[in-house]
C-alpha cells in the first residue's frame, strides 16, 4: 500500500529546528503518511541525536544520510525518487506545520476536485525578532483554473515551498527540480504545474516559514545570478503553456520577463542594499536593453535614486518602506 502523503524533510545543520518540524508532521490528523528525512551531511551536534530519538519509535519515518553535503536540489530530487505517496511535498527542517489538520484539509481539496494538481495555503513568517507576518495570496479558500494562477504567479512567487502538495503523477510529469535554478526551483514547478492543472488554495495559514541568518534567503547570490534564474524560470513557464492558452497570456510575456529581471533589484532596494540594487538594475539593462522603455524601470530608478541620496533610514521614513520579509523566489 502506498501512503496518501509523502513529505520530504531536507536538513543540513538544522538540528536545533528539526524536532519541531517532525513533531508538527507526526501530530497530523491524517495518519497515512510517510516522512523522509534527508540529512545532507550535517556536521552540527544536534541533528543525529534528534533523529535517533525518532528512529525505531516512529514507523512512518525513513532517514537518508549523506556522508557529504550535496546541496538542497540533490536532496529534493533524491527524496522524490523515494517517495511513494499519492501526494508529495517538502517541509524544510527549519519550517513547521502550524495546524494538526493541515494535511487532511489539503488532501480533501485534491479528492473533491480531481482536476487539481497542486494545493497550497496562506502561511506565517516567523522573523528573527520573534514577530510574525501573515502571507495570504487570497482572502478565501478557492479552487480555480491553473491559467488564472499562472497569470498571477508570473509577477512573483508568494507560495511557500514548505507544505505545498502536488499529486505524485503531476510531480512526475514536471520532472525533478532543475539544478540550474537553485533559488527559483519552486517557482518553476508552481508555474509549470499551473500551466496544465487547476490549483487549490486554503486561506488559513497552515505552515510557518522561519526566517533566520542561515536559510536560503541569506546565502547571497550575486544579483545577476538571481535575475538570470528568474528570467530562465519564466522562459520555461511560457514553454509549458498549452498552445491554445489565452492571447493575453502570450502578450504579457515581454513585460513579465522584464519584471523578472528587476525582481531581485526591487528586493535589494526594499532592504536598503544600494550597491546590490544598482548592480541588479545594471544587469537587467545589459540582459534586456528593451527594458529601458519599460515604465517599471523608471519607477525603480526614482526610488533607487532617493535611497542613494538619502540613505536607508531616511528612505524608509520617507516612503514607509520596511525590510522585505522574504525573496519572491526562494526555496
Amino acid at each position: 500500500m502506498h501512503p496518501r502523503v509523502s513529505l520530504l524533510v531536507p536538513t543540513y545543520n538544522y538540528g536545533r529546528f528539526l524536532a519541531q518540524a517532525l513533531d508538527s508532521l507526526f501530530q497530523q490528523t491524517l495518519r497515512d503518511l510517510e516522512i523522509i528525512v534527508i540529512d545532507d551531511g550535517s556536521t552540527d551536534a544536534e541533528t543525529r541525536p534528534v533523529l535517533a530519538g525518532y528512529v525505531g519509535q516512529e514507523p512512518r519515518l525513513r532517514v537518508i544520510r549523506h556522508e557529504r553535503n550535496r546541496g538542497h536540489i540533490a536532496s529534493y530530487n533524491e527524496g522524490l525518487e523515494q517517495a511513494r505517496g499519492t501526494y508529495v511535498g517538502i517541509v524544510s527542517a527549519d519550517d513547521y506545520c502550524l495546524r494538526t489538520d493541515a494535511l487532511e484539509r489539503q488532501v480533501a481539496v485534491f479528492e473533491q476536485h480531481p482536476r487539481v494538481g497542486m494545493v497550497y495555503s496562506a502561511h506565517l513568517m516567523l522573523l528573527p525578532d520573534g514577530s510574525v507576518r501573515r502571507v495570504a495570496p487570497a482572502a478565501h479558500d478557492r479552487v480555480w483554473s491553473g491559467l488564472s494562477e499562472f497569470r498571477r504567479l508570473l509577477w512573483g512567487n508568494d507560495i511557500l515551498h514548505s507544505g505545498t502538495l502536488l499529486r505524485r503523477d503531476v510531480q512526475a510529469e514536471l520532472g525533478p527540480y532543475d539544478p540550474s535554478l537553485p533559488q527559483s526551483g519552486d517557482w518553476d514547478l508552481w508555474l509549470r504545474a499551473a500551466a496544465r492543472h487547476d490549483v487549490g488554495y486554503i486561506a488559513d495559514p497552515l505552515y510557518v516559514y522561519r526566517q533566520h541568518p542561515t536559510n536560503m534567503q541569506h546565502k547571497g547570490l550575486p544579483p545577476s545570478a538571481q535575475a538570470e534564474q528568474n528570467w530562465r524560470t519564466l522562459v520555461k513557464a511560457f514553454a509549458a503553456l498549452p498552445a491554445d492558452a489565452p492571447a493575453d497570456l502570450w502578450r504579457s510575456r515581454p513585460g513579465a520577463l522584464q519584471h523578472a529581471l528587476l525582481q531581485t533589484a526591487w528586493f535589494d532596494l526594499h532592504n536598503g542594499r544600494r550597491r546590490r540594487a544598482w548592480q541588479g538594475v545594471g544587469f537587467a539593462l545589459r540582459r534586456s536593453p528593451a527594458i529601458a522603455t519599460n515604465s517599471e524601470l523608471w519607477r525603480f530608478l526614482a526610488r533607487l535614486g532617493m535611497l542613494t541620496v538619502t540613505g536607508p533610514a531616511a528612505y524608509a521614513s520617507l516612503t514607509g518602506a520596511r525590510p522585505a520579509a522574504r525573496s519572491l523566489n526562494m526555496l
